[in-house]
């Protein structure tokens, strides 16, 4: 099986100004989602999914071609940043609605009457949010779209949940980190999270075509 991890523990050292500024975007996209909707609830990911899901699919993007090409750099990012914004938004707005029904229901929850939406969203939500670890790169990259899109995503989730799990749980520590040691470190984390992500995604769907 062909491996892209190699490639993605190189560009920690020669891509830096990419990874930089990659850090620099997503944060600054987060910081208008906090600015206009602190806290977790429905408006704060529905915001998310605006703002942020068009950078990250832009940074996705460019890692895809670091990890299978070995070919990057600051201006790339930005060419792609124009070019996969409305692609990254099409991606981040079905997890983000998804996830933003189960924080209503939850807020709605007063019984049992309301368990069950809440449970159906809650497991929607997971899934959902584990297979766009996967469908940014699927979208952006190898173009598919719709249900072919998140039906091949799922699939690689299934024959491979620990590379969402590990990508999420990258991203989660690196949250923890950044606000509870220095925020400079939220600037650093959202480029190796994307470059490992990508690396999982093409090893996995190399795989999956053998």
């Amino acid at each position: 099986m062909t491996s892209h991890l190699p490639a993605a523990f190189r560009a920690l050292w020669y891509e830096l100004p990419l990874l930089a500024t990659a850090g620099t975007l997503i944060c600054t996209a987060y910081a208008l989602v906090v600015f206009l909707s602190p806290g977790l609830s429905p408006l704060s990911v529905l915001l998310a999914a605006f703002v942020v899901s068009p950078v990250w699919a832009a940074v996705v993007a460019t890692t895809d071609a670091v990890v299978r090409d070995e070919r990057g750099g600051v201006p790339v990012l930005l060419t792609n940043l124009r070019k996969h914004a409305l692609a990254g938004l099409g991606v981040g707005l079905v997890p983000g609605v998804v996830v933003a029904v189960a924080l209503f229901n939850w807020q709605l929850y007063s019984g049992p009457l309301y368990a069950v939406p809440l449970a159906v969203s809650g497991c929607a939500s997971v899934l959902l949010l584990l297979a766009s670890c996967y469908a940014f790169s699927l979208r952006v990259t190898a173009g598919l779209r719709g249900k072919q899109l998140w039906i091949t995503a799922l699939h690689l989730v299934a024959r491979a949940p620990l590379v969402p799990l590990g990508v999420l749980a990258l991203a989660f520590v690196a949250l923890l980190l950044g606000t509870s040691i220095t925020a400079s470190l939220l600037l650093l984390a959202p480029g190796p999270v994307a470059l490992f992500a990508s690396a999982g995604t093409w090893t996995e769907k190399h795989a999956l075509h053998r």
